[in-house]
Protein backbone atom coordinates (compact mmCIF):
# COMPACT_ATOMS: atom_id res chain seq x y z
CA UNK A 1 0.00 0.00 0.00
CA UNK A 2 1.14 3.60 -0.86
CA UNK A 3 2.54 5.05 2.24
CA UNK A 4 0.56 8.74 1.73
CA UNK A 5 -2.48 9.89 -0.67
CA UNK A 6 -2.70 13.52 -1.71
CA UNK A 7 -6.15 15.28 -0.95
CA UNK A 8 -7.99 15.22 -4.02
CA UNK A 9 -10.95 17.25 -4.63
CA UNK A 10 -12.91 17.72 -7.81
CA UNK A 11 -15.16 14.81 -9.05
CA UNK A 12 -12.62 13.73 -11.99
CA UNK A 13 -9.77 13.85 -9.47
CA UNK A 14 -11.94 11.55 -6.47
CA UNK A 15 -12.75 9.14 -9.55
CA UNK A 16 -9.32 8.36 -10.64
CA UNK A 17 -8.21 8.08 -7.44
CA UNK A 18 -10.65 5.78 -6.16
CA UNK A 19 -10.45 3.62 -9.51
CA UNK A 20 -6.43 3.77 -9.91
CA UNK A 21 -5.44 2.44 -6.80
CA UNK A 22 -7.36 -0.85 -4.87
CA UNK A 23 -6.11 -2.79 -2.05
CA UNK A 24 -7.41 -6.00 -0.51
CA UNK A 25 -10.06 -5.80 1.89
CA UNK A 26 -8.28 -6.99 4.89
CA UNK A 27 -7.97 -5.10 8.74
CA UNK A 28 -4.58 -5.16 7.93
CA UNK A 29 -4.43 -3.00 4.73
CA UNK A 30 -6.84 -0.28 6.52
CA UNK A 31 -5.04 -0.28 9.49
CA UNK A 32 -2.18 1.49 7.34
CA UNK A 33 -4.11 4.19 6.41
CA UNK A 34 -3.62 7.36 8.76
CA UNK A 35 -5.83 8.44 11.52
CA UNK A 36 -8.75 11.54 11.34
CA UNK A 37 -9.09 12.03 7.77
CA UNK A 38 -11.97 12.60 5.85
CA UNK A 39 -12.69 11.43 2.73
CA UNK A 40 -14.23 8.80 0.05
CA UNK A 41 -13.92 5.36 -0.38
CA UNK A 42 -14.85 2.38 -2.62
CA UNK A 43 -15.57 -1.17 -2.26
CA UNK A 44 -15.08 -3.03 -4.88
CA UNK A 45 -15.87 -6.74 -6.52
CA UNK A 46 -13.15 -8.72 -8.63
CA UNK A 47 -15.79 -10.56 -10.96
CA UNK A 48 -13.61 -11.67 -13.84
CA UNK A 49 -9.64 -11.35 -15.47
CA UNK A 50 -9.89 -9.50 -19.01
CA UNK A 51 -6.23 -10.02 -20.94
CA UNK A 52 -4.49 -10.37 -17.92
CA UNK A 53 -6.40 -7.24 -15.66
CA UNK A 54 -8.69 -7.61 -13.04
CA UNK A 55 -12.20 -6.56 -13.93
CA UNK A 56 -14.19 -4.80 -10.98
CA UNK A 57 -17.86 -3.82 -10.12
CA UNK A 58 -18.66 -1.18 -8.02
CA UNK A 59 -19.76 -2.90 -4.35
CA UNK A 60 -20.06 0.37 -2.75
CA UNK A 61 -19.11 4.21 -2.44
CA UNK A 62 -19.06 6.12 1.04
CA UNK A 63 -17.69 8.92 3.02
CA UNK A 64 -16.39 9.54 6.27
CA UNK A 65 -16.11 13.07 7.29
CA UNK A 66 -14.62 12.72 10.56
CA UNK A 67 -11.68 9.24 9.92
CA UNK A 68 -12.07 6.81 6.89
CA UNK A 69 -10.04 4.35 8.61
CA UNK A 70 -12.38 3.96 11.26
CA UNK A 71 -15.25 3.38 9.03
CA UNK A 72 -13.72 1.14 6.79
CA UNK A 73 -12.97 -0.86 10.26
CA UNK A 74 -16.83 -0.79 10.76
CA UNK A 75 -17.61 -2.35 7.63
CA UNK A 76 -15.19 -5.02 8.21
CA UNK A 77 -16.25 -6.06 12.01
CA UNK A 78 -19.74 -4.94 11.62
CA UNK A 79 -21.49 -4.04 8.84
CA UNK A 80 -25.22 -2.75 8.97
CA UNK A 81 -25.94 -2.82 5.21
CA UNK A 82 -27.53 -6.33 4.72
CA UNK A 83 -26.62 -6.52 1.02
CA UNK A 84 -23.06 -5.53 1.34
CA UNK A 85 -22.73 -7.67 4.19
CA UNK A 86 -23.50 -10.54 2.18
CA UNK A 87 -20.86 -9.81 -0.20
CA UNK A 88 -18.39 -9.26 2.27
CA UNK A 89 -19.02 -13.05 3.39
CA UNK A 90 -19.62 -14.45 0.25
CA UNK A 91 -16.19 -13.11 -1.58
CA UNK A 92 -13.95 -11.38 0.92
CA UNK A 93 -11.01 -12.53 -0.48
CA UNK A 94 -12.37 -10.76 -3.69
CA UNK A 95 -13.06 -7.47 -2.03
CA UNK A 96 -10.64 -4.91 -2.65
CA UNK A 97 -11.07 -1.10 -1.11
CA UNK A 98 -9.97 2.57 -2.61
CA UNK A 99 -9.72 5.86 -0.63
CA UNK A 100 -9.54 9.68 -1.64
CA UNK A 101 -9.09 11.79 1.25
CA UNK A 102 -10.94 15.13 1.15
CA UNK A 103 -10.55 18.60 3.32
CA UNK A 104 -14.12 19.81 3.62
CA UNK A 105 -17.61 18.51 4.90
CA UNK A 106 -19.25 19.59 2.57
CA UNK A 107 -17.33 19.11 -0.55
CA UNK A 108 -16.69 15.45 0.85
CA UNK A 109 -20.80 15.12 0.81
CA UNK A 110 -21.02 16.49 -2.10
CA UNK A 111 -18.78 14.19 -3.74
CA UNK A 112 -20.04 11.08 -2.32
CA UNK A 113 -23.34 11.91 -3.91
CA UNK A 114 -22.44 12.40 -7.32
CA UNK A 115 -19.90 9.02 -7.05
CA UNK A 116 -23.54 6.91 -6.31
CA UNK A 117 -25.40 9.04 -8.85
CA UNK A 118 -22.88 8.13 -11.50
CA UNK A 119 -21.63 4.82 -10.20
CA UNK A 120 -24.89 3.37 -8.81
CA UNK A 121 -22.90 1.00 -7.17
CA UNK A 122 -25.00 -2.29 -6.14
CA UNK A 123 -25.43 -1.97 -2.37
CA UNK A 124 -25.70 1.86 -2.11
CA UNK A 125 -29.24 1.49 -4.36
CA UNK A 126 -30.60 2.68 -0.85
CA UNK A 127 -29.15 5.68 -1.01
CA UNK A 128 -30.50 6.96 -4.48
CA UNK A 129 -33.57 7.74 -3.00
Amino acid sequence: MRESHSTYTGLFNVKYQLEKTREPFTREAVLQLPKNRCGLYAIWLATDIVAGEAVYERLYAGISTTCVRRRLLQHLSNEENPQLRTELRMFGEFVYFSFAFTEETAETLELETALIREWQPVTNRYKLG
